[in-house]
């Protein structure tokens, strides 16, 4: 069932013109989908209730440091099926039906309505409204009384207040004119989450040499990947990990970063490691505890540990990644 959701959510969005990466096996996100002026970190739930807290802050964390939007798609909330055109949330997260992911994205019509636990509710344009309510010589009594309101929920209308879509309806009917906002639902993440994650002993002492050698780490949980490594630049602001300016963060040159044993679980982690960083536009690499007999998978470069214990700065690190992943192609 679950499959068959993420196939269609896919689908939708491949006919809406993104690049979407392979489907990760990791609590964090399905996969990531870009196009031309946004990209998005997807998780498919049949019920959105599924996504514990932790969960979506560790999706916001990844997502932030991917300059990316997080979204959840979903078929019901609790016992009660996602309703088409409204957006939902959960921790932060924007949620919408496949219905509403189509029109937004193929037929270019985003959602109006929005859900929170006192029910179903829009915005209005409050500039339109004031100027078809003078246009049409309207006082604020007057649309009060048409509605059968209060003159001051009218005037909270008119500031930009949000209401019932009933009303909202009632009030372009009045004004003749559309006043309903359509949603930007999808934003990219302001603020870094933190996350509570206990490192392995081999996670702290690669992430330690790849510190040492001149980058910034921001580790991750539930993703495919076990950190976000940027060489450490003094012109990328981030105060601790709780701030960070989002159009230096875009400039950073960012590397998905993975750290793993030689086993059997290497190459499929590095092939979906591989795929993400095509679809998000970032340069991916494994730290290899052990033997290796190549230096890439994909589009993820493969170090040996020993390799990057001889290291001498972050250019040299980033210089290899570059070599081996382009002399593979």
């Amino acid at each position: 069932m679950r499959g068959h959701l993420i196939s269609e959510v896919i689908s939708i969005l491949r006919d809406a013109g993104f690049l979407v990466s392979g489907v990760c096996d990791a609590r964090s996100f399905d996969f990531a989908a870009s196009r031309e002026d946004i990209t998005i970190l997807v998780k498919v739930l049949q019920n959105i209730d599924a996504v514990s807290e932790e969960v979506a802050r560790s999706m916001r964390r990844a997502a932030f440091f991917l300059v990316a939007a997080p979204l959840i798609v979903g078929e019901r909330r609790g016992g009660y099926p996602l309703e088409s055109d409204v957006v939902y949330y959960r921790y932060g997260i924007p949620a919408v039906n496949t219905q509403t992911l189509y029109d937004c994205f193929v037929e270019d019509m985003p959602p109006c309505a929005y859900s929170t636990s006192g029910g179903i509710f829009v915005s209005i344009d409050s500039e339109a409204m004031q100027n078809a309510r003078e246009r049409k010589n309207l006082s604020l009594g007057d649309i009060a009384s048409a509605l059968g309101i209060s003159r001051k929920s009218v005037r909270k209308y008119e500031q930009g207040a949000s209401t019932t879509i009933e009303i909202a309806l009632k009030l372009e009917e009045i004004l003749e004119t559309s006043l309903i906002r359509q949603i930007d639902f999808l934003k990219t993440v302001d603020s870094v989450p933190s996350v509570e994650r206990m490192l392995s002993s081999l996670e702290k002492r690669v992430l330690g040499m790849i510190a040492r050698i001149g980058f910034e780490i921001f580790t991750t949980a539930f993703a495919p990947f076990n950190a976000v490594s940027m060489p450490k630049d003094e012109d990328v602001a981030i105060i601790g990990e709780n701030a960070a300016s989002m159009p230096k963060m875009q400039e950073a040159d960012r590397i998905l970063t993975g750290i793993s044993k030689c086993t059997s679980k290497l190459i499929k982690r590095a092939k979906m490691v591989s795929s993400i960083s095509e679809v998000t536009g970032t340069k991916s690499v494994f730290v290899v505890n052990g033997k290796i007999k190549r230096v890439q998978i994909d589009r993820t470069a493969l170090i040996r540990r020993d390799e990057l214990e001889r290291m001498r700065d972050a250019d040299e690190f980033s210089h290899i990644i570059e070599e081996r992943v382009t002399d593979a192609r």
